[in-house]
């Protein structure tokens, strides 16, 4: 299995949405909200000017391609032009900014289109080249495109070729479907695998001399050609909501005279300015049900001597000494059989068609290996609770929840009266210091004992241990549900601190003004509950879920968090906090797919110790995420497990209450800080790498890592976007 994030670098900055609940308010950059303007995103980025969904703009493109190629001239005695069709994945950069940025900031967009807001993953940023004369409209704000992607997300997409299943096999359709044969052997079956080493001199001009290896693993270069790649049409496709961008490009590689045979390197021309060796591995489908193909290559470059010619190319041959720079490439190319079909296909009609099929296929291909996460965050869902009364009762019926621990459980005073609003005698209505619920450690190895001894039944562990049940570890928003009467309220990590709380949009037809968006269930459920949870996006039907996992109080006056887990899961089965005889199933399935419910209450799935095998095949791969997937009421994001110890309730961080995250889900965050005047001087030129961070030290120090981590530009230009479209200094590293 695969992160949800790319692996080995910096995630992107943390986005007022998602993230933004897990700070506090001091955290928070000055006159942010954590309500998104689209409409002043759009006004302030022209990249999102012009949406766009994918597979037109890639017909288009191949549209467009075959009308270009069409009129080029027949080559070498009327045979057909030496036309390529690819597309690149890489990184489309903004010209504005500091530093150099990548054009759209992480995430899916909410765009207004024809007077709805829409959400849009694709917007058309460049589009050059012959017969476009609407070409670069946005010309005073042209974008470059840089190619390549990270070393890590290079070997966790490719690296297990034609040996087990991943995103590469998943992009040509492979099946497994025969248990009796190994999955390689599967694999080999439906794709094949071609590699190939080419040493390249590259001149300004754009011309190229290529030196094949024969045998690819070894240094023996055979003849080498020379050619001349010209570019004939680009478009570039921005893909926010994924981690790169796309460049579709048609050019043509047409060879120098027709004896362009190099006998070897000490023969090539004077003047290359730069040497590449590239190592490539070339998938394709052997039924050629796959009109694709996918090469990918990691290239080594060097810079000429000072000295030039074919004296240097000789000792660069050799090792000059040079620096060389390590990059990694994925193109999918249209074979040439079906470019010159497309190409010679003379009724309009039907190219129109395969263009249209080869763009599905295309499409597809790049989200298994590209995936474009184009579920919106939670708190595009979510906006600030309108009733500052009932917010501050929330509020105060959290420091309630908090004193009664502190007291032993001896002390109970609640803001929220039985009958709903605030209790008028005997209560107490004050906010807690700090967010109340409670937080897990990360599972150490000293916990495996602990653990392996509890049994999780109904009596606790053997040998007086606590017994421990397990979880998937949601991956999204915290909150704790707070029912005050006429109202509910979502309380985040920093409501204590801002006096702010949330509530869910609302959904389906419009609502009167009194509506609220938890009226579904408002009249069944006891004044002064108040449920520990999660909102998360349920990734199938893109709409928000409370997924309960423990409740504190039953109602105004019966708080339960001072029992035993095991008892606490009983009452969240039972549904407790619900009033007798109502007859309103608050869990009810059906209330996921309603459009009208904005946000569905679904319980948490809990299991014993020794069914955690159980557990994880509910874990799937989609797109790139982890997904844990039970029925149609669970469909989100998880990162990881969760040990839930058989005792009371802790407010604040419980030793107890382990957490165990994939390892390549584990991150850290850290802080941007501003540039070091002279960083970086007397170092290679690497003043616009480096990338300033800190961590908080003892007594609210930071201290400079820097050192210690080197950004991807691809990384860099992404983090860069997304600082400057939100201001925010927090990072999560992992």
């Amino acid at each position: 299995m695969s992160s949800k994030r790319p692996a080995g670098a910096l995630g992107s900055i943390l986005s007022q949405s998602t993230q933004e609940a897990k700070r506090t308010a001091l955290d928070r950059p000055v006159g942010t909200s954590t309500s998104t303007s689209t409409s002043t995103s759009t006004a302030n980025n022209p990249f999102l000017s012009r949406p766009t969904q994918p597979e037109e703009a890639i017909k288009m493109f191949l549209i467009q391609a075959r009308s270009t190629a069409r009129r080029r001239p027949p080559q070498y005695g009327g045979s057909p032009p030496p036309i390529e069709i690819e597309a690149r994945l890489g990184t489309i950069l903004s010209p504005f900014g500091a530093h150099d940025m990548r054009a759209l900031s992480s995430g899916a967009k909410l765009i207004p289109i024809k007077g709805v807001n829409r959400v849009v993953h694709a917007f058309v940023c460049n589009i050059s080249g012959e017969g476009n004369s609407n070409a670069n409209t946005t010309s005073a704000a042209k974008t470059n495109f840089e190619g390549g992607i990270t070393r890590s997300n290079y070997l966790k997409w490719t690296n297990a070729g034609l040996s087990e299943l991943g995103p590469l096999t998943n992009a040509f359709s492979i099946k497994h479907k025969n248990p009796n044969e190994s999955e390689s052997a599967a694999i080999k079956f439906q794709l094949a695998e071609v590699e190939s080493v080419e040493t390249v001199f590259c001149y300004p001009n754009s011309t190229r001399i290529n030196f094949p290896h024969n045998p690819p693993q070894s240094n023996v270069l055979t003849k080498g050609h020379q050619e001349k790649k010209e570019k004939l049409s680009v478009i570039d496709i921005a893909l926010p909501a994924a981690p790169y961008d796309l460049r579709l490009q048609l050019a043509t590689e047409v060879p120098m005279g027709e004896g362009n045979n190099i006998p070897n390197v000490k023969s090539i021309p004077h003047g290359w300015n730069k040497k590449r060796v590239k190592r490539r591995r070339s998938y394709s489908r052997l039924d050629n049900s796959f009109a694709w193909k996918i090469d990918v290559t990691e290239v080594t470059s060097t810079d000429a001597p000072a000295a030039g010619g074919a004296s240097a190319a000789a000792a660069s041959m050799k090792g000059s000494g040079q620096h060389a720079d390590i990059g990694y490439e994925v193109e999918m190319e249209l074979s040439s059989s079906m470019t010159q079909k497309l190409i010679q296909t003379q009724d309009e009609a039907a190219a129109r068609k395969l263009a249209e099929t080869l763009a599905q296929q295309l499409w597809f291909m790049m989200q298994q290996i590209n995936p474009t996460h184009d579920v919106l965050e939670v708190d595009d869902f979510l906006h600030p609770h309108p009733d500052n009364e009932a917010v501050k009762l929330a509020i105060g019926q959290c420091g309630t929840i908090k004193r009664f621990m502190d007291s032993g459980c001896q002390s109970w005073r609640s803001a929220i009266a039985p009958e709903g609003g605030m209790m008028e005698q005997g209560g107490e209505c004050k906010p807690p210091r700090s967010f109340i619920g409670c937080m897990p450690v990360n599972f150490s190895r000293h916990n495996i004992e602990e653990v392996q001894r509890s049994d999780g039944d109904d009596n606790g562990g053997s040998n007086g241990s606590a017994g421990y049940y397990l979880s998937e570890k949601t991956d999204g928003v915290r909150y704790l549900l707070v029912f005050t009467g006429k109202t509910a309220v979502l309380v985040d990590r920093a409501s204590h601190e801002t006096k702010k709380a949330f509530q869910p949009n609302p959904r389906g037809k419009p609502s009167g003004e009194d509506d609220d968006p938890f009226s579904n269930i408002l009249l069944a459920v006891k004044p002064g509950a108040i449920l520990d949870g999660e909102v998360v996006v349920h990734r199938k039907l893109r709409r928000p879920i409370f997924i309960v996992f423990d409740v504190l109080a039953n109602s105004a006056s019966e708080p339960i968090l001072q029992l035993p887990f095991e008892q606490r899961l009983r009452h969240l089965k039972a549904a407790s906090f619900v009033k007798s005889g109502v007859g309103i199933d608050v869990f009810k399935s059906s209330a996921v797919t309603d459009p009208n419910i904005p946000l569905p209450l679904v319980r948490k799935n809990f299991v014993k110790r020794v069914e955690l095998d159980q557990l994880l095949s509910y874990v799937v791969e989609e797109k790139d995420m982890r997904i844990y997937k039970y029925g149609e009421t669970h469909h989100h994001l998880t990162d990881g497990i969760i040990f839930q110890p058989n005792m009371p309730y802790v407010c604040g961080t419980d030793v107890n209450l382990l957490k165990w995250k994939y390892i390549d889900t584990v991150t850290i965050d850290v802080e941007i800080l501003p540039p070091r005047p002279n960083f970086g001087r007397n170092q290679r030129n690497d003043d616009d790498d480096v990338l300033r961070v800190g961590v908080m030290g003892e007594e609210g120090t930071t201290v400079d890592m820097t050192r210690y981590l080197r950004l991807p530009s691809s990384e860099r230009h992404r983090l860069e976007a997304d600082r400057h479209e939100n201001g925010s200094k927090i990072a999560e590293v992992g």
